[in-house]
């Protein structure tokens, strides 16, 4: 086995790990929306932060880290590989958009939760926020993203 082999195992570990905390994160919070019960909607946004820090945030950025030192490896230049190019901008995009938007609503929509369930009440704030699906909207976002830098890595189109 060598270096080429463990590098595209460890990536490969390292990009379940992101698809499972994306699960962990979008599971909960289409639960949460679609819930009118506030002790379970406070109960799935927790989960959801949760998951959030625990396994969506570490696994993107190993993930990244993992193709980055693999692609390297490989002796792909980084800079002027069309279909690498492309696949750094989704990634980015995902990176520094998605995710940081993903956090901002989730931490909306737990403060939100948990207000409403001090209050023992949907609240009024609480209705606005699940009245506005971003998370549920960057999270879909942020998983057709997958099957794009999927058919990048393995493809290479050009």
């Amino acid at each position: 086995m060598n270096a080429e082999d463990v590098l595209a195992f460890v990536h490969v570990l390292s990009a379940f790990w992101f698809v499972a905390g994306l699960a962990g994160v979008l599971l909960p919070i289409i639960r949460a929306w679609a819930s009118r019960d506030v002790p379970y909607q406070v109960t799935a946004i927790e989960e959801a932060s949760h998951y959030q820090g625990l396994l969506l945030v570490p696994g993107a950025i190993a993930a990244g880290a993992t193709g980055f030192f693999l692609w390297a490896e490989l002796e792909y230049n980084l800079l002027t590989t069309g279909w690498l190019v492309a696949l750094e901008l989704v990634y980015l995009f995902v990176l520094l958009v998605c995710l940081p938007l993903l956090a901002v609503s989730l931490r909306r929509a737990r403060l939100a939760s948990l207000q409403a369930a001090k209050a023992g009440k949907v609240t009024a704030e609480l209705e606005e926020v699940l009245s506005d699906n971003a998370p549920v909207v960057v999270g879909g976002l942020t998983v057709l993203t997958i099957p794009a830098m999927t058919y990048l890595s393995v493809f290479k189109p050009w």
